[in-house]
């Protein structure tokens, strides 16, 4: 084995230690406070309505909190490229979990508070939770699936032809693919791949807080612009490169560099972890598509109120949303963690024989395998 690739490989042991507190043995929490972040932004992203309300001054303050957050998806999946998402039963198991959790749970919630009237049609749309309750829920399951094959990549190719590849696959992504949003997933956890392959959260010094402000300032510069001048409405802001585009390399490096600011804290809170473990539900929670109609019309409504008391409804709005999701989550970890346990105690009884790949095939297909 080269030597090159022993050090890469002991490195990729000691990833721990970006998360573990070596003094106290506990889950530092930088990095759990910036998913928290993510997803906080997240839901601000969607309640902003600036192309159709709001005026001057007010509706600038708009543009610039939607472009303060427009690099929250980015970050959330540079962490998950950073420290590589690793395959395991039970993390699968319970994002799998999670999603059909949610897609029946916050429908039946809607029958019970009378907001939806039952009917077989809706109920078996549920079914559909991997593929189109969420848009983002069923990248990310496809970036689960397909991480194995982006890691032995990142993990096989130098710095610099890492880097290389991630510059083909975004001209790829934008002449060939017209910006699928897989590819771009696939894209930013690359560059979380090569983030960690450089290490350059401990290597370099810039000022990463004060970068992202620029990077933040100048994507509002460009995209104020673009709707004062040329009318750019929401879908032509996303698609337009150096606009609101998850693949643009404006919001890429806006990513860069938050996940490199928090990068740098050294923190321990317990407090913070036990509300990281339940970030996705906030997520699949107030974009559940039973609801997220009502929590659209609602946040355009806010623009009828006084500048002022709109910031503060917003302000409850993502509380609520907040922590609300996170407490509900907790009682779906709880069934989660029983079901599991469950099925692996059935799993371990089981005999051997029932656990090999081979006793289901057919004699006469055995001498394929």
């Amino acid at each position: 084995m080269k030597k090159k690739e022993k050090i890469w490989i002991k490195k990729c042991k000691d990833l721990n230690d970006m998360l573990i507190n070596r003094n106290t043995g506990g889950r530092l929490s930088n990095f759990e406070l910036l998913r928290l972040l993510s997803m906080l932004m997240v839901v601000n992203l969607h309640s902003f309505w600036g192309y159709e309300y709001g005026t001057g001054v007010f509706q600038a303050f708009d543009f610039f909190r939607e472009s303060a957050c427009i690099c929250a998806v980015d970050t959330f999946i540079l962490i998950s490229g950073f420290f590589g998402i690793r395959w395991k039963v039970k993390s699968l198991f319970n994002l799998l979990f999670q999603v059909v959790f949610y897609s029946f749970a916050v429908y039946g919630a809607c029958i019970a508070f009378n907001i939806l009237t039952f009917s077989w049609h809706d109920f078996i749309e549920q079914f559909k939770c991997f593929y189109k309750s969420w848009g983002f829920i069923s990248s990310y399951i496809v970036l689960y699936f397909i991480s194995p094959a982006l890691n032995a990549l990142s993990d096989q190719s130098s710095s610099k032809r890492l880097f290389e590849i991630i510059l083909v696959l975004i001209l790829a992504n934008i002449f060939i693919f017209s910006l699928n949003i897989n590819i771009t997933f696939f894209i930013v956890y690359l560059v979380g791949r090569l983030l960690n392959k450089l290490d350059v959260v401990n290597r370099t010094k810039n000022h990463a807080g004060f970068a992202y402000l620029m990077v933040t300032f100048l994507i509002f510069t460009i995209v104020y612009t673009l709707f004062l001048m040329f009318r750019f409405n929401a879908s032509r802001m996303q698609s337009f490169f150096f606009g609101y585009n998850y693949c643009g390399p404006l919001v890429i490096l806006q990513g860069v560099f938050l996940f490199l600011l928090f990068g740098r804290m050294k923190f321990k809170n317990n407090i913070i972890n036990w509300c990281a473990s339940s970030c996705l539900a906030i997520y699949l929670i107030h974009m559940h598509p039973s609801i997220k109609n009502i929590y659209y019309h609602f946040t355009k409504s806010l623009y009828e109120k006084p500048f002022f008391e709109h910031v503060y409804s917003l302000i409850v709005l993502f509380t609520c949303v907040f922590l609300g999701s996170i407490l509900i989550d907790k009682i779906r970890i709880y069934i989660s963690n029983r079901i599991y346990n469950f099925i692996n105690m059935i799993w371990q009884a089981l005999p051997l024989r029932f656990k090999k790949f081979e006793t289901y095939i057919p004699s006469s297909l055995k001498v394929l395998f």
